[in-house]
Formats: structure tokens, sequence, C-alpha cells
């Protein structure tokens, strides 16, 4: 794997709470190097699993400022419209390898 940033407190879940709408939701912690850079989670484009598992891409944006050259911890987080048992696990890619596996739960 191609250097990962530490990750911590990673949980999915798919939100099934009234009135909707109904939605997956992934969140959790990416040490960066700078306070410009932002980790973001996308959908990966070319998923290798089956469809009840969501593959994440994980990347460190810079926001284009100057930022302090502190390492520390910043929010990732994703969204997207999901129905009951849409979703079983979801898995975090960093530069097309996988850095964590999440099983997904449900909150009602």
């Amino acid at each position: 794997m191609k250097n990962p940033p530490p990750i911590r407190d990673f949980s999915a879940w798919v939100n099934l709470q009234p009135p909707g709408p109904f939605k997956i939701i992934v969140t959790g912690e990416v040490e960066t190097k700078s306070s410009a850079d932002l980790p973001h989670l996308s959908p990966n484009v070319a998923p290798r699993t089956s469809s009840s598992t969501l593959e994440l891409d994980l990347s460190i944006r810079n926001t284009g400022g100057i930022g302090t050259q502190a390492f520390q911890y910043h929010d990732a987080r994703f969204e997207r419209p999901a129905n009951s048992g849409q979703f079983t696990k979801v898995l975090i890619l960093w530069q097309g390898d996988i850095l964590c596996e999440l099983d997904v739960s449900e909150a009602h």
C-alpha cells in the first residue's frame, strides 16, 4: 500500500429514520500534514465487489489556503441515498488498495 494516511473512528450506517429520505452515511477521521489539506470520500468508479458493498476512494485535497504545517485529524463524511439492506459493507480505498472494511448498520 502506498503510504496511506492514518485513519480512526470510521463507521457506516443507513439512516432509516422518518421522514426520510433514507441514506447511507460514512464518517471517520483522517490525519493530514497541513490544515489546508482535507480528506475527501467519493464513490469508486470501477467497483470490484458485489453491489451490496459500497467502495469509496479516500483522497486528500488541498483547499488552496496556506494552512499550518501540523499533523492533525480532519473529519471525512460521505452520504448518498440508500434503502434498508442495500449495503452490508463499505470499503475505504487508498490509491486502489483497501484501507479498511466496515460493516453497515441501520439506524431506525
